[in-house]
């Protein structure tokens, strides 16, 4: 059997990925030609099909385009890049998404059934949670971010929902968007509103939610994800910064309506063509808006087979206040809840007086019963802190101490919602901070394996992973590194 790689430059741990997907799914028989085509001793076109990073297997002279393949051209249409945006996935330009190439290898390599359950304790957006439907996979998403939970669950339901509706739909909300009338509001919703949208712009796009209101609640949940994905660009927040910062005017060349038609047809497009390619019935999944440490069995009535996460690192994106104007607009949060949101998130950088002085008084005492080496990284933080260091960096040592408590809670809840001897995958980003005037780098991934060891996880794999080139004005402070780390639940069945 002959595997033809996708037409784009790989990596070298994709090319890694790559041959141990082979391995997991055609055969440990494997050579390599001079051409650098690679060939598998084994006759399973179909398994063979499932690769990620092969373009076509050929047997006996005949070619067979891989399902990834399929997807990545339905979106490209044959473009050199590696494509990211293919079936639900551009849907949202979400921050800190997950590769979905990688998430797709990985349930390759770990051996998750079809029809298997996979959970992913950290689901953002839900790109875990749309690879799993595009093969077959059931899935469970947790997080506590609400447009990530809302996101998600557009995504799956999109993927349930035949292109030709949701077409269809759109000609219905384009007709009905400039007949509706906009119910007058005097609450913090609209006040909040008003307080980030030139006043046209705001009409424009509260008319056009009250259109897509009247859609049922799957097909509406698509359209105002994508109207949300542009609200940043129209607003007077500078679309170009992950903080709240303000310019003096949206400078808007086009009205909302034509961006939002433009995009909904590009969307749709592309889910159509992913379709054709898997039809519309298997999307399996649901995203619930919780905290992991307290899954249940009400989302999770039976152990998973696998997990698979890329979780937040210390002091994480600033995903609420990011995605604040979104979420308030689809009244997902009242804007006083902002703050307690963003700070309740795993890694978040926000922490209030009172939240301080307790992580504080903990971290002195190891009231959390953390392994030594993160205990004494955390303190070894604390006293190098100085007079000249501001109040974010004088937070950090407590902050991390409250991210590696709740990392270890995580394990310890997801090991009791897998089988034993299941995997749980993470790609993990490292980290760094300078206090004191001093740079200190915080390994990430070998923390967290200390911490999953310290409640029952063995370790079978830690891998360092070529994290892709970030641009723009936050580069200098993008997850330069990335790591692999695949885990095995050993705790008994309970």
């Amino acid at each position: 059997m002959k595997l033809e790689w996708g037409a784009y430059k790989h990596f070298p741990y994709e090319k890694e990925l790559a041959l141990r997907e082979i391995s997991a799914l055609i055969g440990k028989n494997i050579h390599f030609g001079d051409d650098g085509h690679v060939f598998a001793d084994a006759k399973d076109v179909q398994n063979a099909q499932l690769l990620t990073y092969f373009a076509s297997v050929s047997i006996e002279g005949q070619s067979h385009e891989t399902l990834q393949q399929k997807l990545e051209r339905s979106a490209s249409g044959g473009s050199r890049r590696q494509s990211t945006r293919y079936s639900v996935h551009g849907l949202h330009e979400y921050r800190g998404k997950f590769n979905p190439q990688v998430c797709r290898a990985l349930m390759n390599i770990l051996g998750v059934p079809e029809n298997g359950l996979l959970l992913d304790p950290f689901c953002g957006s839900g790109t875990t949670l749309v690879e799993a439907a595009h093969r077959g996979i059931r899935s469970v998403g947790t997080d506590l971010n609400p447009l990530a939970v809302f996101i998600a669950n557009a995504k799956l339901n999109a993927m349930r929902t035949p292109a030709e509706h949701l077409i269809d739909a759109l000609q219905r909300i384009v007709d009905r968007e400039n007949a509706v009338g906009v119910p007058s509001e005097d609450n913090a919703r609209h006040h909040y509103l008003c307080s980030w949208f030139e006043p046209d712009i705001l009409a424009q796009i509260e008319r056009l939610r009250v259109a897509i209101g009247f859609e049922g609640e799957h097909i509406a949940s698509f359209f105002l994800v994508v109207a949300s994905n542009l609200l940043r660009e129209f607003s007077l927040q500078d679309p170009a910064d992950l903080r709240i910062r303000r310019r003096p005017t949206a400078n808007a060349k086009v009205v909302f309506s034509s961006s939002f038609e433009a995009a909904s047809v590009e969307a749709i497009r592309r889910l159509r063509a992913a379709q054709d390619v898997l039809k519309p019935s298997r999307a399996l999944g649901r995203a619930y808006l919780k905290d992991n440490r307290e899954l249940s069995g009400l989302e999770l009535p039976e152990l998973a087979d696998a997990a698979i996460t890329s979780p937040p690192y210390a002091t994480a994106l600033p995903y609420i206040d990011t995605q604040r104007l979104s979420l308030v607009w689809l009244s997902l949060l009242h804007p006083k809840e902002i703050s307690q949101v963003e700070a309740d998130l795993t890694g978040s950088r926000e922490i209030s007086p009172q939240a301080k002085r307790e992580a504080l008084e903990a971290l002195e005492n190891n009231a959390a019963g953390l392994p030594n080496e993160e205990w004494e990284l955390c303190v070894g933080l604390q006293s190098a802190l100085t007079d000249s260091d501001g109040f974010r960096r004088k937070a950090v040592p407590t902050l991390l101490y409250r991210y590696f408590k709740q990392m270890r809670q995580t394990f310890r809840a997801v090991s009791s919602f897998v089988k034993p001897d299941a995997p749980f995958a993470l790609i993990v980003g490292h980290n760094h901070t300078v206090l004191g005037g001093t740079r200190f780098d915080i390994d990430t991934p070998r923390h967290l394996v200390s911490l999953a060891h310290s409640v029952g996880w063995g370790t079978e794999e830690v891998t360092p992973l070529q994290a892709y080139q970030r641009f723009g004005l936050h580069s200098s402070n993008a997850v330069q590194a990335e790591t692999l780390i695949v885990l095995r639940n050993r705790l008994p069945l309970r």
